[in-house]
């Protein structure tokens, strides 16, 4: 057979980190690209040789994924655009992961069409240390190139759920366009279509993404502006206290019936700042206006939800929460405003709506 050449981007995260002298994680991707191809030189894969598998390593990024921005997001985009894709049968990337849905969701998008999978790759220790699960992340993401996996962007992990006796370890691979933030207190990821896959061989048929032209080589996508507000209600959010400068689009969560704030109806005191509606009077003052969004949305007969939906609040359905903050950063960018930009997050672009929750 002939080898497999995968191109192993390193952006860091605890994947890529080790024990500094003060006894604090840090990364270091120049070590990482050495230990992560060796432990998996050193495996049981079948295609742990070098006949089976090259790699060429870049490394755009060194940086905790806590630490992600906007313009790191872009550095990374501005590197790819340079790769030669066609080179390649696969690629993986080594992503810290408490911003891994993130990227992981930007990524599904701008490479929806890419020729060959990409597979994203995090681990809950340093590589250095004995039970970390990231060499069996990584392990698992080469075997489903070198098996054919379709092209889509893709994550593997596995999840170490129970206790004592019980605890049980699972490898699973996710659709990134899918995958759900890591849980505060857990070390596990999640998504609605998470397939579990073989520790042995992986194998894992995928899904062919959409289109045939990656947005990472469209002429008009130059980067993303940090222009989307990203608000989670809470008792006691008071709009008024809110700057909306250089917003372009605010994604605002709702409780879990998909309800949020909009009547306090104290007697006597004036809690209008404390509604949704008064932050849509806000948002349109802006000029432009400003596009608000609510999500998760699904449809209820509560009065708060109506009242929400009648002030031409406009409901995002059926992502997820890190999607819709993406892809809206997204529309925007690419200069999408209000009704137009309403319709590009219901566009299919790369299979990113919840199966679960289409009716």
């Amino acid at each position: 057979m002939k080898a497999k050449k995968i191109l192993l981007i390193l952006t860091g995260g605890t994947i890529c980190s080790f024990t500094t002298p003060k006894g604090e994680q840090a990364p270091d991707v120049e070590r990482a690209k050495t230990l992560i191809v060796q432990k998996f030189r050193e495996s049981d894969s079948v295609y742990r040789g070098e006949d089976c598998t090259q790699f060429d390593i870049v490394s755009p990024l060194d940086i905790l994924s806590e630490n992600m921005t906007v313009l790191h997001w872009n550095t990374l985009i501005r590197e790819m655009k340079t790769y030669d894709f066609s080179a390649y049968d696969g690629v993986v990337i080594l992503h810290g992961t408490d911003t891994l849905a993130y990227t992981a969701a930007m990524l599904s998008v701008i490479l929806s069409g890419l020729s060959i999978p990409v597979i994203l790759v995090s681990s809950q220790l340093a590589l250095a240390n004995s039970e970390a699960n990231g060499p069996a992340n990584f392990k698992a993401a080469v075997e489903l190139i070198a098996n054919g996996i379709l092209p889509n962007v893709y994550v593997t992990y596995r999840n170490e759920e129970g206790y004592g006796r019980t605890l049980t370890k699972t490898m699973y691979v996710h659709y990134a366009a899918h995958l759900l933030q890591c849980a505060n207190r857990s070390n596990n990821f999640y998504s609605c279509d998470m397939t579990p896959i073989s520790t042995e061989n992986a194998v894992f048929a995928g899904t062919q993404s959409l289109g045939t032209k990656p947005l990472l080589f469209d002429s008009r996508f130059n980067g993303l502006f940090a222009c989307v507000l990203k608000i989670d209600p809470y008792v006691g959010l008071d709009y008024s206290k809110l700057s909306l400068v250089g917003i372009d689009a605010i994604i605002h969560g709702t409780y879990h019936s998909s309800t949020v704030e909009t009547n306090p109806n104290i007697k006597d005191v004036d809690c209008t700042h404390y509604s949704i509606i008064h932050l849509k009077k806000m948002c349109d003052q802006h000029t432009p206006p400003i596009s608000l969004f609510i999500e998760p949305y699904v449809k209820t007969t509560y009065e708060s939800t109506g009242e929400v939906l009648r002030a031409g609040i406009m409901p995002i359905k059926d992502l997820t929460s890190e999607m819709a903050y993406v892809k809206t950063l997204i529309g925007c960018s690419l200069g999408y405003r209000g009704k137009a930009l309403q319709a590009y997050l219901e566009r299919n672009v790369n299979n990113e709506h919840l199966p679960a929750l289409i009716d």
